[in-house]
């Protein structure tokens, strides 16, 4: 061989030798080996992605929830054949609407989870071409959107639950309440909860709202602490409601606090320093604290309390997947129409079935913080409704 052919030959076999050696190292210092660049068999595999819209920091719980879910599912074999995958968006309400039509659009997901809050659920409504299981419970969500579902008890089921407690339970004669200006969840919760207070017989002394962000809550107490009701009704969610109920006891309101499933989170008792304010305060969700096997695999994984809100997520991520395998296709219109015909569903809460607005028909019951804890509440009387069959 030519001396000078065989030199060239040999500086470009060391030239490579040494960028494979460099790119090896480059991967070990990203933290990854070659077994990891090289494709594995669930690389290759077929996989089915769906989109979710995941609230943080308040009710993370719903993201972990359909985690579990995933898990479970991708564990016994996916859905039609394929593995699940989620791809996340945050829920962050000047984006829901862009985050929702990324994923639809460009992940080609085939359905979504979330939103959350029924405020972002009614703007993705309008542009949703796929199934939407929410983590929302406004009663009026799935009016803006065919593809629409609740998954747990809307916000006028547990309202007129409220209602009923309050009365026949706690014997209140009048009520109070205060929720979040130009939300849609709160605003439905107030005017559910004030028709069905009226209809029992209740009168509804004083109606305050506050703005989203606000810290103190003086003009609005100053006139609830007057009226002096017996109950005090938030439609709100942390951090505002342990702020409401402390500067409330502060100035010697002694109204017992009800509330919604806005409270239904951990970050309630992680806002006061001291969460005394916060003891025997009753909110309903839509939870089974009798479901040792969903209560288990949930703290098991994510060493947290399992909440109403965490059920939620777990239920949509398993109803969707009910749905696709008994349509047999990722067709949207074919999820959507099997999704309403579900019944009889057994997960982290029983549903009967989907209604015509698309609510589930479903119990709902009341909670109540006692020691710190949260506790179902209990008595010869069962305090639970479900929705209209």
């Amino acid at each position: 061989m030519n001396t000078k052919i065989f030199s060239l030959m040999l500086c470009v076999f060391l030239s490579l030798t040494v960028a494979l050696l460099s790119g090896c190292d480059r991967m070990r210092g990203m933290g990854m080996t070659e077994e990891m660049v090289a494709p594995s068999d669930t690389e290759t595999m077929p996989t089915l992605k769906v989109g979710v819209i995941r609230p943080y920091p308040l009710y993370f719980s719903f993201g972990e929830g359909a985690e579990l879910a995933l898990s479970e599912i991708n564990q016994a074999g996916g859905v039609l054949g394929m593995q699940v995958e989620f791809v996340y968006r945050e829920e962050l309400s000047e984006d829901v609407v862009q985050s929702a039509m990324e994923l639809i659009e460009e992940e080609k997901v085939v359905a979504l989870l979330g939103p959350l809050f029924s405020s972002h659920a009614v703007k993705v409504g309008p542009i949703a071409t796929i199934p939407v299981l929410l983590g929302a419970t406004g009663a009026n969500v799935t009016e803006t959107g065919d593809f629409l579902f609740l998954v747990a008890s809307s916000n006028a089921l547990q309202a007129k639950l409220m209602a009923q407690f309050a009365v026949n339970e706690l014997g209140a004669e009048t009520a109070a309440m205060i929720w979040q200006n130009e939300d849609v969840y709160s605003i439905g919760f107030v005017e559910a909860f004030d028709a069905n207070f009226m209809e029992l017989g209740g009168t509804i002394v004083v109606k305050e709202m506050y703005e989203s962000g606000d810290t103190t809550f003086d003009m609005q107490l100053t006139a609830i602490k007057e009226a002096n009701p017996d109950v005090l009704f938030l439609a709100s969610f942390p951090p505002a409601n342990p702020l409401i109920m402390k500067q409330a006891r502060d100035m010697g309101i002694e109204s017992v606090f009800i509330g919604s499933d806005g409270m239904d989170d951990s970050l309630m008792f992680e806002i006061l320093e001291d969460n005394a304010p916060l003891e025997n305060t009753y909110y309903c969700t839509n939870f089974d604290p009798d479901d040792v096997e969903f209560i288990s695999a949930y703290e098991s994984m994510f060493e947290n309390p399992a909440n109403g809100i965490a059920a939620s997520g777990y239920d949509a991520m398993k109803i969707l997947a009910i749905a696709i395998e008994a349509a047999g296709s990722t067709n949207p219109m074919a999820i959507r129409d099997a999704i309403a015909a579900i019944t009889d569903y057994e997960g982290a809460t029983s549903i009967s079935h989907f209604d015509a607005n698309r609510h589930p028909v479903k119990s709902v019951g009341v909670f109540q913080i006692v020691g710190g804890q949260v506790k179902a509440y209990t008595t010869e009387t069962t305090f639970e409704i479900s929705g209209p069959e």
